[in-house]
């Protein structure tokens, strides 16, 4: 098996077989980059990594006589990141909830945590650039209670919550490009920090509490154990090179000399060394500890800062791997900065994991960890190679982290799922006459999947060379309620003037009136009545509004204030007078006839009142005509037709009759007496038979002695 250790300084790699129990190193090599082709742990110059690659490639199949077409390599801790995520839906309540309808809320949780590393941590990179490693489900909620399953179950709210993994894409895209360039497949991916850890704290160690610190040369990888298992990982972004650039700078070097001037202080005293102007220069291994101390005493306090953070605690150990763990002082700096015993914090070398026989004196030291453990990683742990598929048309790499289904194809293609069911329609909340009814949107649409042109799910699994086509759900279109939907009306009559008019009920919406046909906005309140009024179906059969409007006129009789009401209209309701006010049962029958629009003298002022006079004679009444009284309105002379208006004065002469007393003996007999004398008196004053009588003159007449 062949292992790739690409760092940020050299690439080591190294072909490993396993014979029962024990793993032998077969060959290996160790190459340096002759350009900063990685910068922390990250490879910029692909084609510079690949001609290194090829070189080691090269070497170890020339000396071994084989032909190395696969290696297994490991992503600098640096770039994995963790993400909770969780997402619920609204879903109908009555069906039962399937194990797609699962799969699918777990992976919108997932995208959900995707697009929360993006904002959270990353700032603005593009989603589609992570790539998914894995992901757990922490728990799942059926309509607000949780459960340890849903398929089966009915609700209508699920929700659950993941912890997902993710890698940029940019970090495996390189590794396959430089491998690729290289003539190598990928075998297996795993973490560098997972890798060294694989080897260096063996499984049973692991209950222990322990923290494992990898010092690159770019960063510094932690990783945390308890109870057994593997609970955190964490990425300090200072390593050996933060060393050799500050050695640079103190003694005007250029970078490659000052990392060989830091590694000859790791074994000898004193280091003489030529600066860029040719000057030589001998330096002291405690002098340079003092130039480095600052970026020494920065990187003990932000790992024991990750460690307290991650752990929680101080932990029972702490363990150091790799090149930079060989820095003086920092194995006591640390120890400090953590509060533990001196003896508590301490190198792994391979020669204390038992388990290879080992010839490079690179793989002997804390920097072989990485290496040896990618190799053992890979040789103890199915493989998980990546697979090639095509989504919608575009060449994706899946890391085959066991059984791919199509769900998982998608997320790390980058396919947004956050809606991979079409979400339903809005509905409707709407109160007719105080009852609530609810009225459901349009239910969204399953999503299409087809894996190689046949119809699939998110939970088919894919292989090597699937062409899988993936259309999202469409949602559902929001309810759309119009009046008629929400009430079952018959439709009633009435007659009018023996025609037929047909009855509607009284419709409002949020108290404005509104027509069968309208449509009704969410959380409305609609009212309708069957109550209809006198004024409302005369409406409907055609009658102008103005005739129906009641009119007071106020007007002055001889200087007297007086009103008079006035209606247009005279109707009635199955034969009986009605007012515009009542209300009228179906199947009724109104007939209505029209008065004048406008009252007129006449009908304040009757025919007697102006040619007939009122009088009492001897204490009966006695209606008289006389000649027509004259009327004037507002000063001006008037008849009866003349039509009334707001505030006219109207004055009639009731002095200008032209009667005398002697127009009331055609109406009544006096009996002639034998002897006496006839006596007339009008409102108790003498009179004669030529004597002017008015409106209500009191007349006396009798025979005297």
């Amino acid at each position: 098996m062949f292992a790739l250790d690409i760092g940020t300084r050299k690439i080591v790699g190294l072909i490993m077989e396993k014979k029962g129990n024990d793993l032998h190193v077969l060959d290996s090599e160790m190459i340096e980059h002759q350009t900063r082709a990685m910068l922390d742990g990250q490879i910029h110059d692909v084609e510079a990594v690949a001609e290194v690659i090829r070189e080691i490639k090269k070497r170890l199949e020339e000396r071994n006589g084989i032909v190395l077409e696969k290696a297994a390599v490991a992503a600098a801790g640096r770039a994995l990141k963790t993400e909770w995520g969780e997402t619920k839906k609204k879903r109908a309540m009555l069906d039962e909830i399937t194990q797609e309808e699962v799969r699918a809320l777990e992976i919108e949780a997932v995208q959900e945590a995707q697009l929360k590393l993006v904002q959270d941590n990353l700032q603005g990179q593009d989603k589609v650039s992570y790539f998914c490693v894995g992901y757990s489900v922490v728990y799942y909620e059926l309509d607000d209670q949780k459960i340890g399953s849903l398929v089966g179950q009915r609700g209508s709210l699920i929700k659950t919550a993941v912890i997902a993994t993710f890698l940029p894409r940019v970090v495996v895209d390189s590794l396959l490009s430089s491998l690729k360039r290289a003539g190598l497949d990928i075998l297996s991916l795993t973490l560098e920090p997972i890798a060294a850890l694989s080897i260096t704290i063996p499984p049973n160690m692991r209950l222990l509490n322990l923290a494992l610190v990898d010092i690159g040369a770019g960063t510094s990888d932690i990783a945390i154990v308890k109870n057994g298992d593997i609970v955190a990982y964490a990425m300090v972004p200072i390593g050996g090179d933060e060393l050799t650039e500050v050695l640079a700078g103190q003694y005007l070097l250029d970078f490659d000399t000052a990392e060989t001037l830091k590694r000859n202080l790791a074994e000898n005293e004193e280091v003489k060394i030529a600066d860029i102007l040719g000057n030589e220069i001998l330096i002291s291994r405690e002098e340079a500890v003092k130039v480095m101390e600052p970026v020494i005493i920065e990187l003990c306090q932000q790992v024991a800062g990750y460690i307290l953070t991650l752990n929680g605690k101080v932990p029972d150990a702490v363990l150091l791997v790799g090149g930079g763990s060989l820095t003086p002082t920092l194995l006591p700096r640390l120890a400090d900065e953590l509060k533990l015993p001196g003896q508590r914090v301490g190198i792994r070398t391979p020669d204390k994991f038992g388990k290879f026989s080992l010839k490079a004196d690179y793989l002997k030291g804390p920097q072989g960890a990485t290496p040896l453990g990618i190799a053992y990683y890979s040789l103890t742990h199915p493989p998980a190679p990546f697979i090639k598929v095509q989504i919608n048309g575009r060449e994706i790499m899946l890391w085959n982290t066991g059984e791919i289904n199509v769900g998982k194809a998608l997320l790390s293609s980058g396919i947004p799922l956050n809606n991979i069911y079409g979400r339903p329609g809005l509905g409707k909340t709407i109160e007719v006459n105080g009852v609530v009814k609810v009225i459901k949107g349009e239910i969204g649409t399953p999503p299409v999947i087809r894996v190689n042109g046949e119809e699939a799910g998110l939970e088919t699994l894919v292989q090597e060379g699937d062409i899988i086509e993936f259309i999202p759900g469409k949602e559902g279109k929001e309810a759309r309620v119009l009046v008629r939907d929400l009430l079952n009306i018959e439709d009633t009559y009435v007659l009018v003037n023996g025609e037929r008019v047909d009855l509607k009920p009284k419709i409002e919406i949020n108290g404005v009136p509104a027509g069968m046909e309208d449509e009704v906005p969410d959380r409305a309140k609609v009212t309708w009545q069957r109550k209809v009024l006198v004024r409302e179906v005369l409406l409907l059969a055609g009658v102008a509004p103005e005739y129906m409007e009641e009119k007071v006129y106020r007007y002055y009789l001889n200087g007297q204030e007086m009103f008079l009401r006035w209606y247009p209209l005279k109707v009635k309701v199955d034969g009986r007078a009605a007012g515009l006010e009542e209300e009228v049962a179906p199947l009724a029958e109104l007939q209505y006839e029209y008065n004048r629009l406008r009252p007129r003298l006449r009908d304040i002022v009757k025919d007697g009142e102006i040619n007939k006079i009122r009088v009492i004679v001897n204490d009966r009444e006695i209606i008289l005509n006389s000649r027509p009284r004259e009327i004037k309105v507002d000063g001006q002379k008037a008849d009866l037709d003349s039509e009334i208006t707001e505030g006219m004065r109207i004055e009639i002469d009731r002095e200008k009759n032209g009667a005398i007393l002697s127009d009331i003996f055609r109406l009544i007999q006096i009996e002639p007496a034998s002897s006496g004398r006839l006596v007339m008196e009008v409102d108790g004053e003498p009179a004669g038979f030529t004597t002017p009588i008015y409106d209500n003159s009191r007349i006396k007449i009798r025979w005297e002695k």
